[in-house]
């Protein structure tokens, strides 16, 4: 899902709208006579419409009511156009009318970020019987919507069975390959582990092609050349498939891809000092991928290692992997490093610095990428999951470190960017295990008890009383490693603060299933690394469970690194595609920055599960938020 979802009714729909609403009259209901004065504008119209509604009577005040909504759209003003459709009354239309309605209401809704609300709308089981006599033109736009939200909602398999659904109904091979290439983005979705059993279970043949093509290409992620020739081999078996027919372009364009490789690779990392364990971490990541690929007799390039802590200058060590016939260059991972790769005179050959710059770079430079383990970059999609799970009143739990400053930072700008309210708990120590002083201010939980004293000393009598949090907050986001979270999700609980849904990173969890101590954390959501979850990858690229958290994360960084001298020519080629990797959905942000889109887990008896699915906030929690005050 994108960063920031911006819905806009599509041009089509717009000139669809134009040529239905232009004319004269409309079907079924009376309209005002125009002169030959000026055309009235959509806004004009809408609110001409409405007047006619509220002088009329069912179903021309329903009808006038959706003609409003039609005209509002066509103004821009979506807002109006939601609260038009949400009071009007469906069950006094009927026919195309319904049906406008219910696919203008569902687009709409999606664009005020109504997502949940849009899901009604088009899994209607009344609705959903009848959609197959429905002309084609409303299945494919039907189909359309429910293929965008579904994708958007997390429901993958939805989402692919309604792109699906759609391939069928258009013509077009453009149209067609469009389809096939998002069906291939959402398989990539899709764990390695439910791939296999998709595959095996799924009695559809169009989905049963989809998930064996994906399984074989996904089985063989390390080796472009396998995956070439299973390719191939799936073609030969399922000719009259839509993905053979008109296969998505970035899987066509793997050849392109393989016939550039590059055979040597220069890896720069600190091997000693304060960042060996990083450096060795990551080195382990990169050789464990190597050697998986390399024991199933698949093609490997060349790489050579290179200790950047014996200078303080890149310069002469990073011209040393050139002279040496390196052909891609990895690292380095210092900051002050990365730094001066761009004030060499020219980067030769493409160069993925691990880790990212503190200031982006004005200047456009070729062959420089930056590619890491952000937790500003989490922040942000922390952010963006709440905000479409409805969360509106954020209280930020953050340590006192650098990167917890960079990553409240992050989350407080897109958070109030969207909109969001968002109240900040001082910083906590990083050594720091008791959290009730430091949380009980800022939950007004004294004022409560404050507020209590005063009643009883009013009424001269003891009053039962249970204090209250502070009631205008309806979320929590969470950076914290696992065992001070396990302190802070207790203390909220005993707090009043249970019911706050808490948002977590993947500093959360280190890989390792630990039931008896992550009891204390049930419920809580996180920003999870792929390799951590139960069946996205496979056991043998999981690092040592000896390692400490933040280096097998490292490692799982390693992992897909190595993968980089493949799929950074996919991703220069498709801007859009997202490739399957250990530390999440790796793409490229132009014009230099490979982000990583991470799935999401939840703990649930004290263990690690997927929860891929958006989930919708409670109509409890919407009331409670809708009806808070600062008193408590």
């Amino acid at each position: 899902m994108t960063p920031m979802f911006k819905f806009r009714i599509t041009a089509m729909v717009l000139l669809g709208l134009v040529l239905v609403l232009s004319g004269c009259t409309q079907t079924g209901h009376d309209t005002p006579k125009t002169g030959p004065a000026t055309p009235l504008g959509p806004a004009e119209r809408a609110e001409q419409a409405l007047s006619l509604a509220a002088n009329s009577i069912a179903p021309h005040r329903q009808l006038h009511q959706l003609d409003a909504a039609e005209f509002l759209v066509l103004a821009g003003d979506n807002q109006q156009a939601l609260k038009v459709l949400s009071s009007l009354d469906q069950n006094a239309l009927s026919g195309q009318r319904l049906v406008d309605y219910r696919l203008l209401f569902a687009e709409v809704a999606m664009g005020q970020e109504r997502f949940f609300l849009a899901r009604d709308l088009l899994t209607d089981p009344g609705f959903t019987a009848n959609a197959g006599q429905l002309p084609t033109s409303l299945q494919v736009k039907w189909q359309k919507l429910r293929g965008e939200l579904f994708s958007l909602l997390g429901e993958d398999e939805q989402s692919i069975r309604a792109y699906a659904e759609l391939s069928s109904l258009v013509t077009s091979t453009g149209e067609q390959t469009d389809i096939s290439e998002a069906i291939w983005r959402l398989l990539t979705h899709i764990s390695q582990k439910h791939l296999a059993a998709l595959q095996a279970t799924e009695s559809d043949p169009v989905l049963q092609g989809w998930y064996t093509l994906a399984s074989r290409v996904r089985e063989n992620q390390g080796d472009m050349d396998k995956q070439l020739r299973e390719i191939t081999d799936w073609q030969i078996k399922w000719p009259d498939h839509p993905a053979a027919l008109n296969p998505p372009p970035s899987l066509t364009a793997l050849q392109e891809v393989a016939n550039n490789l590059p055979e040597q690779i220069a890896v720069l990392l600190p091997l000693q000092g304060s960042l060996a364990e990083a450096g060795k971490a990551i080195r382990g990541g990169i050789l464990s991928a190597w050697y998986d690929v390399r024991g199933a007799r698949g093609n490997t390039p060349f790489i050579r290692f290179y200790d950047t802590s014996s200078s303080d200058d890149i310069g002469p060590l990073y011209q040393q992997a050139i002279n040496e016939g390196a052909e891609l260059i990895i690292g380095p991972v210092q900051r002050e490093k990365v730094s001066q790769l761009l004030d060499l005179p020219e980067l030769p050959v493409p160069t993925v610095a691990l880790n990212y710059l503190d200031t982006p770079s004005t200047e456009v430079r070729q062959n420089f990428f930056q590619f890491g383990l952000s937790s500003t970059a989490e922040a942000r999609q922390v952010a963006d999951r709440a905000w479409l799970e409805g969360r509106r009143f954020a209280l930020a739990i953050t340590p006192d470190s650098s990167s917890g400053i960079r990553a409240l930072a992050a989350f407080r700008e897109r958070w109030q960017e969207r909109g969001g309210t968002l109240v900040e708990v001082p910083a906590y120590g990083v050594s720091q295990s008791d959290f009730i002083a430091l949380l009980k201010p800022t939950l007004q939980i004294e004022q409560s008890i404050e507020r209590n004293g005063r009643l009883q000393r009013l009424l001269g009598k003891q009053l039962a009383h249970t204090p209250r949090r502070r009631q205008d907050l309806d979320m929590v986001f969470l950076i914290a490693p696992p065992n001070q979270a396990r302190q802070i999700k207790p203390t909220l609980d005993f707090l009043f603060a249970s019911d706050l849904q808490v948002y977590g990173t993947s500093q959360l969890f280190s890989g390792i299933q630990d039931p008896r101590h992550n009891r204390d954390l049930d419920g809580v959501r996180f920003s999870a690394m792929p390799w951590t979850l139960p069946g996205y990858n496979a056991d043998s690229m999981r690092p040592a469970e000896d390692l400490e958290p933040i280096y097998r994360h490292m490692f799982a960084l390693g992992i897909d690194t190595y993968h980089l001298h493949q799929w950074l020519g996919q991703m220069l080629l498709f801007p859009n595609i997202r490739l399957p990797g250990n530390t999440g959905m790796l793409y490229l942000t132009p014009p230099d920055t490979i982000d990583r889109e991470q799935p999401w887990g939840v703990f649930k008896n004290g263990r690690v599960v997927p929860a891929i699915q958006l989930q919708k906030k409670t109509l409890e929690a919407e009331q409670q938020t809708a009806s808070s005050d600062q008193t408590p």
